[in-house]
């Protein structure tokens, strides 16, 4: 083959591959590459060493691995042979029984001239199908175990029927410990050739509370916008308050008057696009760091989680706000 058009196709490639996002260029080719969750990928190594891959259910948050954890199973299972063996379907866009009953019967019912044995349909956000579409599940499911394995994702398994979780062995995926994730993020930054430093890293992890996901699509675009990986980098892209912003709202809630509060909290809300509920949920590690005696943080903490549940039941930011402010008020006229 001529040298020139041997350089261009390696130019090409390489041009091909800076386009696919990260999140998609790192995730794990098999088994082994998952990190964390070491029990569940043990548990899965066997079941497919031994050639008996149940129905499963992956459960647990957002960024955790499910979908990359199923996926590495089928490339493992399948090998070449995946992509003809592998129904993938998400259930907040394909929700209706409709879907059920033609794209997975049909799958299901389909010969496989050429790549023989057991396939595998895999459902992204089953617990945004509606519960008609979960009964019809249920048949798919009993009536096509000879020859498919379903493996059902979803965020919370409460929302799944009780007749799709008894036929099935559930998992729970639980959030990546930041050691584990900043080994991985760390890994991915070394081999793009970017400048970083673990101030950045933790940064990031503090922000995405553990969503493996959105960490990775973080750390991509303060590589591209910045080149280097430190606090202020990922607090400019984020478009998050930096830690100096909260410390100073915790200190004028302890100190300052109503309104100075009541207006600096509007100010940070305005600026960062915030809104009360996710402010409370920032704050929550500075809260902790305060010098409070156990009775004055229970009760903090139980006022703030009042102040949460009135705002996930529909109440304004303005009311509770003031709300708010009252509960670190109140610390100053106790003991």
């Amino acid at each position: 083959m001529d040298k020139n058009l041997v350089k261009e196709l390696i130019i090409i490639y390489h041009k091909m591959n800076d386009t696919i996002p990260w999140i998609e260029k790192y995730r794990p080719k098999n088994i082994k590459e998952i990190v964390y969750h070491d029990e569940i990928k043990n548990t899965l190594i066997k079941l497919i060493n031994n050639n008996k891959f149940p129905h499963t259910i992956f459960f647990g948050p957002p960024g955790t691995g499910k979908t990359s954890t199923i996926l590495a199973c089928a490339r493992e299972i399948y090998g070449e042979s995946f992509k003809s063996m592998v129904l993938e379907l998400n259930g907040s866009d394909d929700r209706g029984i409709k879907v059920i009953r033609e794209q997975i019967k049909d799958f299901s019912e389909y010969n496989q001239l050429f790549c023989k044995g057991i396939k595998l349909v895999i459902l992204d956000e089953a617990d945004s199908m509606t519960y008609d579409a979960q009964f019809a599940l249920r048949r798919v499911i009993e009536n096509y175990t000879y020859n498919t394995r379903f493996c059902l994702i979803c965020n919370y398994i409460s929302k799944l029927i009780p007749a799709l979780q008894s036929r099935c062995i559930t998992f729970r995926f639980s959030n990546i410990d930041n050691k584990n994730a900043i080994i991985k993020l760390k890994d991915i930054v070394k081999k793009e050739g970017i400048k970083y430093n673990c101030k950045g890293l933790n940064t990031i992890m503090d922000i995405t509370k553990g969503d493996m996901r959105q960490s990775i699509n973080l750390l991509q675009s303060v590589s591209m916008a910045t080149g280097f990986i430190n606090e202020d980098n990922v607090y400019k892209c984020s478009g998050e308050p930096s830690e100096k912003i909260f410390k100073s709202l915790i200190n004028i809630l302890l100190n300052s008057s109503f309104c100075e509060a009541y207006e600096y909290i509007n100010k940070i809300r305005l600026e960062y696009s915030m809104s009360l509920i996710d402010l409370i949920k920032r704050i929550d590690k500075f809260i902790f760091n305060l010098s409070l005696s156990d009775e004055n943080l229970s009760d903090l903490i139980t006022d703030l989680s009042e102040i949460e549940t009135n705002l996930s039941n529909g109440g304004t930011d303005e009311i509770q706000i003031g709300s708010m402010i009252a509960c670190f008020m109140k610390l100053r006229y106790k003991k």
